[in-house]
């Protein structure tokens, strides 16, 4: 008896252990599945008809479409209403989904914050990228921070009660809100809203991140990534990002989305071109490659 009442407590203790441990680790790959592809339609202002913006996007290989409702972008946050209900429908048509409309947005008190959001709401658009927030300097940086706190947190309360989520976006370099990502943590944990989340940008953060610092923040991120924005960059001798093709600089894209997949990640990626890609038949080309690439990544990252 007093052998069997040892086995059964030591498979408890066991059981426990295994039981902590995976309440512990983040979600597993079994959680994850496989993320939409699209291009941020940015790089394809130049196409202004809706069936034939739709019909690129479905000969580049996209799954989906990240689409600019903002100043100078596909869709004027004054024309959202009469607009987006018809340019999403031709991308609808094409068997295309539209997960995310990029706005300049910072804060819920811009005129045209409501009414962009409805009309994306109103066509079942999930997540809106915000604009971004630079640090003045001006006072302590966690003064500033606290003050931007009060507009993100009423941008989320906007989207929590028309029922879309804002990501924010990351970018590189001096005073930008975010870019160090320990202060977007800091952000989204205390707005603690699911409608608030990160639209993880992985070249900015390898930019910012360096040497090893960006694993530090994707896994810090993590939990709160809603989208994520792919693009690739090599370091001149200036000491400044240069950005290349996807897939061909400093970026370790497969590793960082295996972290992803880990975490549970399925939601869009979006891939970005901000270097000079030739002509029309070149930056097409060009980007068709990218989506080959990214599907490659995601294959390799363990995604079905």
């Amino acid at each position: 008896m007093k052998n069997s009442a040892h086995t059964i407590s030591r498979r408890a203790f066991i059981a426990t252990c295994a039981a902590t441990a995976a309440l512990a680790a983040p979600k597993r790959a079994h959680a994850a599945t496989r993320p939409p592809v699209m291009i941020f339609s940015k790089h394809l202002q130049f196409i202004r008809d809706w069936g034939e913006l739709a019909d690129t996007y479905v000969d580049l290989g996209c799954d989906a479409v990240d689409l600019t409702v903002r100043p100078r972008g596909h869709i004027l946050p004054e024309n959202a209403a009469k607009e987006l209900p018809g340019c999403l429908k031709a991308i609808r048509d094409r068997g295309l989904g539209t997960p995310m409309v990029t706005t300049n947005l910072v804060d819920a008190k811009d005129p045209a914050a409501r009414p962009t959001l409805e009309a994306a709401v109103a066509e079942g658009v999930p997540f809106f990228r915000t604009g971004s927030a630079r640090y003045a300097n001006k006072k302590p940086l966690q003064e500033e921070l606290t003050d931007y706190e009060k507009d993100l947190r009423e941008l989320a309360e906007l989207g929590e009660e028309l029922g879309i989520t804002c990501c924010y976006h990351n970018h590189s370099g001096s005073n930008y809100v975010g870019a160090a990502l320990w202060d977007l943590h800091q952000l989204i944990t205390n707005i603690d809203s699911d409608n608030l989340g990160s639209n993880f940008d992985m070249g900015h953060a390898k930019v910012e991140g360096g040497y090893g610092a960006w694993k530090t923040n994707l896994r810090l991120l993590a939990p709160h990534v809603k989208a994520v924005a792919a693009k690739d960059f090599v370091w001149t001798d200036a000491e400044r990002p240069q950005w290349v093709p996807l897939g061909s600089g400093r970026v370790p894209m497969v590793e960082m989305m295996t972290l992803f997949r880990e975490y549970g990640f399925s939601g869009p990626v979006s891939i970005h071109f901000e270097y000079d890609m030739g002509s029309r038949e070149e930056t097409l080309a060009g980007m068709k490659a990218a989506v080959k690439t990214m599907n490659d990544i995601l294959d390799e990252a363990g995604y079905a």
